[in-house]
């Protein structure tokens, strides 16, 4: 489910930049909120990713027992 959302999320930030971009909106200002929307979708996704492989690279291994359902 967490990936069926990040992927409707990124069609929706793709979709508002194509019609932010095939609008009258001058090209200067297009490119500028471009760049201020890229960063700070790097400033949260980038380091969220990091920890999270850095969080699965030290957790302990995971036996066959993890995946059954408690009883």
């Amino acid at each position: 489910m967490t990936r069926v959302l990040l992927i409707l999320l990124m069609v929706i930030v793709v979709g508002a930049h194509v019609a932010m971009w095939t609008s009258t909106m001058p090209r200067e200002l297009a490119l500028k909120l471009t760049l201020i929307n890229a960063a700070g979708w790097a400033v949260i996704l980038i380091p969220a990713w990091a920890v999270g492989k850095w969080a699965a690279a030290h957790a302990p291994p995971r036996s066959a027992q993890d995946d059954d359902p408690p009883r």
